[in-house]
């Protein structure tokens, strides 16, 4: 199937259903793929000739079989297609099968929502509009996340490191600030995640017993347990992922009581100051992915420096000689 390609307008999408998809009907279906629309947003859409099953109008009540092609027109929909030429793309490392780049807080990586333009993944397309292939998410980090972000440039290279994701062989390694002076040094954190049901946020995620296993492992690497507006002290904290849910650190450092500061899902402010240091994004950072090659099979690793705003407030809070590579 032909990928698309993100420097140029968005009129529909397309989905293939999955046996763990199933059972399912096509609004429903469609609400958990596309979940900032409702269900009645997309019964209006199926009942309107914008929904299509294998190429043909789909029915409202139509149970979904698995192999089937869903695609949704949202020509009617469409916000104004504008290139994308606003973000730059800060290369950490390329050769012929993988882009990695540091991803600046506050840049929204895929399309999504009403988000269809104006994110990196826009760009990069439109950098590489004359390669035969459009580089390819591996993985993805949140909006407000900063960090390394991991690209193939084939599908070779794409299926290699999706394989290694899935078996759990990549490291992980992220860096955050959080509220509180934690009681130990290190431990694991096992609480299972699923989604949210009592939040009018659609993508927000919660703990939960019915979730899926989720596990992290993290090691404080300074406090400071007197800092002015945060009564209960700050920590510099480094998580590593052994699994990969959505906003994993976030809410497993929430679910411990120490969630990161300026986190508007899972914390206790939207935004904070840090005395001089306007803090307007989550403190979380992916510091280090580690992999093997998916050409050379080569164990690599790939570092993304932290981003001003955060290094100021680790330099102001614990060491004004500190540099990420310190950690």
């Amino acid at each position: 199937m032909k990928k698309k390609d993100l420097a140029k307008p968005i009129h529909s999408f397309k989905f293939v259903v999955t046996e763990d998809d199933l059972p399912s009907r096509a609004d429903k279906f469609l609400a958990k793929k596309m979940p900032w629309r409702s269900r009645t947003f997309f019964q209006k859409m199926i009942d309107s000739g914008e929904v299509a099953a294998n190429g043909k109008k789909c029915r409202r009540g139509k149970y979904l079989s698995v192999g089937e092609t869903v695609t949704v027109d949202v020509s009617n929909y469409q916000q104004e297609f504008t290139p994308s030429n606003s973000i730059s793309i800060d290369k950490i490392y390329e050769d012929d099968d993988v882009l990695v780049v540091n991803k600046t807080p506050g840049v929204i990586v895929h399309p999504a929502g009403r988000h269809l333009y104006n994110t990196l993944m826009n760009t990069v397309h439109s950098e590489y509009a004359e390669s035969d292939y459009r580089p390819r998410l591996v993985h993805r980090l949140d909006k407000d996340t900063s960090g390394v972000l991991v690209l193939a440039k084939n599908e070779v290279a794409r299926s290699e490191l999706a394989r290694q994701i899935e078996n759990r062989l990549v490291t992980k390694n992220y860096l955050a600030l959080a509220h509180g002076v934690f009681s130990n040094r290190a431990g694991e954190i096992e609480l299972p995640i699923g989604q949210g049901n009592y939040s009018h946020i659609r993508l927000k995620q919660e703990i939960s017993e019915e979730g899926l296993y989720a596990k992290s492992i993290y090691e404080v690497l300074a406090s400071a347990p007197c800092v002015r507006g945060f009564p209960t002290g700050l920590s510099f904290v480094k998580v590593r992922l052994i699994t990969g849910r959505t906003h994993q650190i976030r809410l497993h450092l929430s679910g411990i009581g120490h969630p990161i500061i300026a986190d508007k899902l899972y914390g206790r402010e939207d935004k904070c100051c840090l005395e001089d240091i306007k803090i307007e994004t989550q403190l979380l950072h992916a510091w280090k992915f580690g992999c093997r090659h998916p050409a050379t099979g080569k164990e690599i690793e790939f570092i993304a420096p932290l981003p001003q705003e955060f290094s100021d407030c680790v330099r102001k809070l614990f060491n004004p000689l500190f540099r990420c590579s310190d950690v």
